[in-house]
């Protein structure tokens, strides 16, 4: 029986392992596809019809094709603040458990989904656009990808029963029970129980929180858990008819030509980091402060808030900047607290334009997604520079408090260079400093719009990377867009679960009620602002920025417009409220990121870390005060 396992799994590996190609495929023929549009446009006075079209057919096809290559990865985001906590029995009881009911949404969807392409190819239905193709080529890869993952989480659900074989024996469960595995599949199966029917009997968005609370926490990927909430949550208050909607809502999720630049901004950002882009601009931050006493500091912040604005990601701008600058700061002398806190700081991601949370907001809530880049600018300004502002305060009025031990760090300036090493850092750093203005120019100018952008970008870095710098050969490229697929593929994934789970909150009409709630009970416009960010925070404590967004603004965006703010400026206060939420204490998720790197007492890091949430916090009462601040900068866009 082993050997046969065996022989699967390895038949699986090699499956899931061309998923990987296909989908570094897929998306290199997306950045081609746009990249090739663009050209064409500026350069030969002309439109090559259905470019375009192409390119969401192929984030269609990655979307669904990646996902399992990505759960065999491990890369798919999971709650694991209370999971981590657990005996080996109680993981093992719970990792089967939720195996066990995520089969049943991939099932569902995997069946209905071949039912809908099947009909596609027999009508002979095609897509409506300049390239028209069958439909059912389309759908039909939600139908395989949904095998893969059925397949794949068989063989983890048998994976972890094979390895916890022993703490099942019956002896186990006489001596001590909490030591067998199969007490916590009981209760686990007991609870969720105990919610399906309050959800049926009791209260019916009481229980769906229960029972979404319930499957995260127990260590269920997050895609899964909204799938697997959103279609039950169908079954039990409308009826079996609506499953029918699943396929359909998991293909309108990502039919969006917008979309098609997160992935690519997620891959330039990473060629730019793997090309050691990052290195020449922080060595560049570090001459151009100058010798003074906190210019590493204030180095880190400059570097952190580059590194953003081409990567867009908190979690990828902390762990590369904590893993660059914490050996060079803690080696100069300063305290363990206040290298973590600028580290913290200087990586709010998705605050800093181009970024994926910009993005998931257009998306979501329809808006441009160039103006809330434009809008974002002065705003990420303000906070970067009471950043910058808040360490030469700290080391005027007490430079001692900075260090350790009252060490000097060492003295650096461009004097002190040859100048064939000054002239080699300038031009190495320059290459990497242009990339977020141009991207940034070129979209304020009209020149091209953020998907444009972001394929543009990738070219840009690969040619800067490979061709002119040669930090990165072409072999080194495969891998680093095959590490951009997996990260696109957990956010997108993510995106169809929540788009599912959404449907549901709709169709019971909780959005409405909320709307309706601000509107009877004379709440006031601030007032609902404070209990959203709130529950933002909080949220932000335990999910990533991705995850609480798509799962959200659904719901508060109405809410938010009913109350009277501008969309886009909403935009921008959504998103830094969601990088405090990150940086929390105690379970803000860029705080574990630096404590993985650094090995930092946790203490010391929330520690650092406070004065720049306090910040945060001030730029958001200075930015509702002037909502100008993020609103000007978009009224005076080429439209």
């Amino acid at each position: 029986m082993k050997k046969i396992f065996e022989i699967m799994e390895c038949i699986l590996d090699k499956i899931l392992s061309a998923m990987g190609f296909i989908s570094v495929a897929l998306m290199v023929l997306l950045s081609l596809f746009i990249s090739t549009q663009v050209f064409c446009r500026y350069f030969l006075s002309m439109h090559i019809p259905g470019l375009f079209d192409l390119a969401i057919y192929s984030l269609i096809l990655f979307t669904f094709l990646s996902a399992p290559y990505a759960l065999r990865e491990g890369q798919h985001i999971c709650v694991d603040l209370f999971f981590n906590h657990l005996s080996d029995s109680a993981k093992a009881g719970l990792k089967i458990s939720t195996y066990a009911i995520a089969l049943f949404y991939v099932i569902v969807l995997g069946w209905v989904s071949w039912k809908w392409a099947w009909n596609s190819f027999s009508s002979g239905a095609m897509t409506i656009s300049e390239v028209p193709i069958p439909k059912g080529l389309l759908i039909s890869s939600i139908s395989l990808g949904s095998l893969l993952l059925f397949l794949q989480l068989l063989r983890m659900m048998v994976s972890v029963s094979i390895q916890s074989a022993p703490l099942f024996k019956v002896k186990n469960f006489c001596t001590g029970p909490s030591k067998n595995p199969s007490l916590f599949i009981a209760i686990f199966m007991a609870v969720l129980i105990l919610g399906f029917l309050f959800t049926v009997y009791g209260n019916a968005i009481g229980g769906i929180c229960f029972i979404a609370l319930l499957v995260l926490l127990c260590g269920m990927p997050v895609f899964l858990a909204l799938g697997f909430v959103g279609s039950v949550g169908m079954i039990l208050l409308i009826g079996e008819s609506t499953l029918k909607q699943l396929p359909f809502l998991a293909y309108k999720s990502v039919e969006s030509f917008p979309l098609t630049c997160l992935p690519l901004f997620i891959i330039a950002g990473i060629i730019m980091e793997r090309g050691k882009i990052v290195d020449d601009v922080f060595l560049f931050f570090r001459y151009f402060a100058g010798n003074f006493i906190s210019a590493p500091l204030i180095s880190t912040i400059l570097v952190g808030g580059f590194f953003c604005a081409i990567s867009g990601s908190s979690v990828a701008t902390t762990s590369l900047i904590a893993a660059v600058s914490l050996p060079i700061l803690i080696s100069n002398g300063y305290k363990r607290s206040i290298s973590s806190g600028v580290v913290a700081g200087s990586t709010i991601g998705t605050v800093i334009p181009p970024s994926i949370g910009y993005v998931l907001y257009g998306v979501i809530t329809e808006e441009s997604i160039g103006q809330l880049f434009i809008a974002g600018m002065i705003p990420a300004v303000m906070i970067f520079g009471f950043y910058c502002l808040y360490i030469l305060i700290r080391s005027k009025i007490n430079a001692a408090s900075l260090f350790e031990k009252g060490q000097v760090p060492e003295q650096i300036d461009w004097k002190d260079m040859p100048e064939v090493n000054k002239l080699a850092i300038l031009m190495r750093a320059s290459c990497g400093l242009l990339a977020p203005v141009f991207v940034l120019g070129g979209i304020y100018m009209g020149i091209f719009t953020p998907t444009e952008a972001a394929a543009i970008m990738v070219i840009y870095a690969i040619v800067i990377t490979i061709l002119i710098m040669k930090s990165v050969t072409w072999p080194q490229l495969f891998e680093i867009i095959l590490t951009g697929t997996k990260i696109s593929s957990m956010i997108l994934i993510i995106i169809v679960g929540a788009r599912i789970f959404g449907a549901l909150t709709s169709q019971m009409g909780i959005a409405a009620d909320l709307v309706d709630f601000v509107k009877t009970s004379q709440i006031s416009p601030v007032k609902t602002l404070l209990v959203i960010s709130g529950m933002l925070v909080i949220l932000g404590m335990f999910l990533d920025a991705a995850s609480i967004m798509v799962i959200t603004l659904p719901v508060v965006y109405p809410v938010i417009m009913a109350a009277g703010f501008n969309s886009v400026w909403f935009g921008v206060f959504f998103i830094i409220v969601l990088e405090i939420g990150l940086l929390t204490p105690p379970v803000g998720l860029n705080l574990f990121i630096i404590k993985g790197l650094s090995n930092f007492d946790m203490g010391t890091i929330i520690r650092g870390t406070v004065p720049f949430i306090l910040i945060m916090v001030l730029s958001l009462y200075i930015l509702t005060l002037f909502p100008e601040l993020a609103t000007w900068l978009p009224s005076l866009m080429v439209q």
